[in-house]
């Protein structure tokens, strides 16, 4: 419920602040910390805007949808309304539709950190999961087996590379007619994360002169080609608020956009962002252009639940931010286990024994990332909690690695050097022990090892199916990593 009214924020925000005007230092006063203007501005430049894909490797990357792609209705906006709010929205849904109808294919390029960039192409639509149900947009996910609504995009070359992290990341991306008429600029990172660079102190002391305001805190963040800096600085509460500063000077020139936080006048708190521990935080360049207007530059804002995306432009002695979407970053997921893909399991579990196991039935599951590779493996268990098996599931292509009985029980093993191992052991009758190992690397079992113990002496063993002598078995067995108790949190299959 709490990602649910995150989401409805971020959403009310990407609705009212599309057209958000700034304010030159030189003109600032009380009234520029009011309420965000909502009137559209003059732009004579129409090309496509910059977009941002959600990129997780050459088989996941998407430009993910901000809104519902049905059109706004005016019933759904309360009375008190004056209509702005409408014609806002209903102004982002005709952009947003018309990236859908018309210029997805025509955005060919993805922009890298080093002023590269990568052709990329448009390969279709995605608005259900694969169970056919309608995906929620404006959903950034964690993992990416979790299917988000938005367009997908390929590499052009599959020769291309980017460099792949465990978790996705957004890229800038842009349309081939925005380029005919842009120029990208270089931007360089001034301020690490570890470091705060401030802004030059003449630009702190002629923004707090038009605010009338003191400063707390500033960040000195990006310099943008040749001639611009941004960074931000955040002020000193006053009269019971708190405002924050987005800056962009340009040589003499400094120019400003206002943020408003909340303030809490009981404990001498401010907030932007849920968790932001009381500091306005800088937000992080994609890419930046000169255009026919004059300088834009893209922008990720970043709080632990969300992530608001857009674009910064100078504009007749302003700045201006165009927000794009606040989208809703979800952490902590649980990988879904889809409908299709049951039957398949439990067939796999059946056929590995048709007569034991036909009294079970797998009802329950957990994932758990055996080798640590970021790709889980799967463990399924009857309601009797003795019988169940384990998979190892790669996109669509999902194994068997072994069975637990009520003899038999999975133990996990400590991974190392990119390799883990499960071991299902348990009494073979009387004085036997039999175990089972099975080591895997990248989501595959590379080897099985099997150990028939009796009293405690290595009676016999095999290697990928092959005997092992018990000499080599012992040295295997000693050099396992030792075992692990990983958190169960079982997810019931809903029928």
């Amino acid at each position: 419920m709490k990602g649910f009214f995150v989401f409805m924020l971020c959403m009310l925000a990407a609705m009212a602040g599309c057209t958000n005007k700034g304010q030159t230092a030189g003109g600032a006063d009380s009234d520029s910390l009011a309420a965000e203007s909502l009137s559209a501005g003059v732009v004579r430049d129409t090309a496509p805007r910059p977009l941002f894909l959600y990129y997780f490797d050459p088989q996941h990357m998407q430009v993910v949808y901000w809104m519902e792609p049905e059109e706004p209705d005016p019933s759904w906006y309360g009375k008190a309304d004056t209509g702005e709010t409408y014609e806002a929205a209903h102004k982002d849904w005709e952009q947003f539709m018309a990236y859908r109808r018309h210029q997805a294919a025509g955005y060919t390029q993805l922009l890298l950190d080093d002023g590269k960039s990568v052709a990329i192409r448009c390969i279709g639509e995605q608005l259900k999961n694969p169970d056919g149900e309608d995906i929620y947009p404006g959903e950034l996910h964690s993992r990416k087996t979790i299917p988000s609504a938005g367009m997908n995009y390929a590499l052009a070359d599959i020769k291309d590379s980017l460099r792949n992290h465990p978790y996705a990341q957004l890229h800038v991306i842009v349309h081939e007619d925005y380029m005919k008429t842009h120029r990208r600029l270089s931007t360089k990172l001034e301020s690490p994360f570890d470091v705060d660079k401030p802004l030059p102190a003449a630009v702190i002391k002629q923004l707090e002169e038009e605010y009338g305001m003191k400063t707390q805190r500033s960040e000195l963040t990006y310099t943008i080609g040749e001639r611009y800096q941004y960074g931000i600085l955040q002020f000193k509460p006053l009269d019971n608020r708190v405002f924050a500063l987005e800056v962009v000077t340009d040589g003499d020139k400094v120019y400003s956009f206002p943020v408003e936080g909340y303030y809490d006048e009981s404990d001498n708190n401010s907030t932007w962002n849920v968790d932001d521990g009381g500091e306005y935080s800088s937000s992080a360049i994609g890419a930046a252009f000169e255009g026919p207007d004059g300088l834009e530059f893209t922008f990720e804002h970043r709080a632990p639940e969300s992530a608001t995306v857009g674009m910064f432009r100078l504009r007749n002695g302003k700045l201006e931010r165009d927000q794009l979407a606040c989208y809703h970053q979800l952490i902590d997921e649980q990988r879904p286990l889809w409908k299709k893909d049951i039957a398949t399991l439990r067939k796999l579990y059946l056929d590995n024994d048709p007569h034991e196991n036909k009294s079970y039935k797998l009802t329950k599951y957990r994932w758990i990332d055996i080798d640590d590779d970021y790709n889980e493996e799967l463990w399924m268990r009857d309601k009797d909690d003795r019988h169940g098996a384990l998979f190892t599931f790669v996109d669509d292509d999902i194994r068997l690695i072994g069975v637990e009985t009520d003899k038999l029980h999975p133990t996990f093993l400590q991974s190392r050097g990119g390799k883990g191992w499960l071991r299902i052991a348990g009494s073979a009758g009387g004085p036997a022990v039999f175990s089972q190992v099975y080591e895997l690397q990248k989501s595959r079992v590379v080897h099985r090892m099997t150990a028939l113990e009796v009293y405690g002496d290595l009676d016999e063993c095999t290697f990928d199916g092959k005997p092992f002598p018990k000499d080599k078995a012992k040295a295997y067995l000693d050099g396992l990593p030792e075992s692990r108790d990983p958190y169960l949190y079982w997810a019931e299959i809903q029928e």
